[in-house]
């Protein structure tokens, strides 16, 4: 009940700003062959649907709902069902710029997210365990620092468990990501803009690990293009992580998705 509640009060909120403001909504809808957050494969190598909504304040001020629900049913290999690991998440974010004018310019966007497993009990129990999470966090880029169209980037996420518990499944801690982007085009399709990444990610102790170590890296090559009936963006992408921390991942994971969003 108190999930509904914090979800029915989210949601509220956003649209009580969204008649006080203009704001810009986006409407995407992912499916992903596989869902892998931050070196985990949470659904163990089924796909998943995930909708969200963005809101846009304009004046830095932004806010997002966003769901992940799997492709395929059955159990994983700890045994707990696919249905349990349905997941809503809130973010309430703010985004802005320092250094502006010198190649030290820093484009950051902090703010804060709950991490909702709808399906299960917040404080958890011996046979359902606690998989709610918060989370700070701070993303950054600095574009202008080198030539040639390379934006090194960064992130620091501190989570915690939404309520103390001895049936938390995730542990505390903090996440570091590191790494770069680069946007290019093809000259056999230059309507196609294309950007690739990579990033390297250090676990300091979240979820079930048993090192404080680097867990994985992840290489990604995404492109866009708009929809010609509907003016929607369309983005498919190809991922791939190789990872270091058996506790995060086992093995290697290769995946894509293919998002369709729409902007008003």
């Amino acid at each position: 009940m108190k999930k509904v509640l914090v979800g029915l009060v989210v949601m509220l909120s956003l649209s009580a700003a969204v008649q006080a403001a203009e704001v810009t909504t986006t409407v995407d809808l992912t499916y992903t062959t596989k869902y892998i957050w931050r070196g985990f494969d949470l659904l163990d190598d089924v796909s998943a649907w995930q909708p969200s909504v963005d809101f846009d304040f304009g004046n830095g001020f932004s806010a997002n709902v966003w769901a992940s629900y799997a492709g395929a049913g059955g159990n994983m290999q700890d045994g707990m069902s696919r249905v349990n690991a349905t997941e809503y998440n809130y973010t309430l974010a703010y985004s802005g710029m320092i250094n502006e004018g010198c190649p030290w310019r820093t484009d950051y966007k902090a703010g804060w997210r709950y991490y909702d497993f709808i399906d299960t009990a917040t404080k958890g129990t011996a046979g359902y365990p606690a998989l709610d999470m918060q989370e700070l966090f701070v993303e950054f880029a600095m574009p202008d620092l080198i030539e040639g169209g390379i934006v090194p980037r960064g992130a620091i996420y501190q989570m915690w468990n939404a309520r103390s518990s001895q049936y938390n499944l995730f542990k505390s801690g903090t996440i570091y990501a590191m790494g770069f982007g680069y946007d290019f085009t093809l000259d056999s399709a230059p309507e196609l803009p294309m950007a690739f990444g990579w990033d390297i990610v250090f676990n300091d102790g979240v979820g079930p690990v048993t090192d404080h170590d680097w867990s994985h890296m992840v290489w990604s090559l995404k492109t866009a293009m708009t929809c010609p009936m509907t003016g929607a963006k369309v983005t498919p992408g190809i991922y791939f992580q190789n990872s270091f921390d058996d506790s995060v991942n086992n093995e290697d994971e290769l995946w894509a998705s293919l998002s369709y969003s729409l902007t008003f």
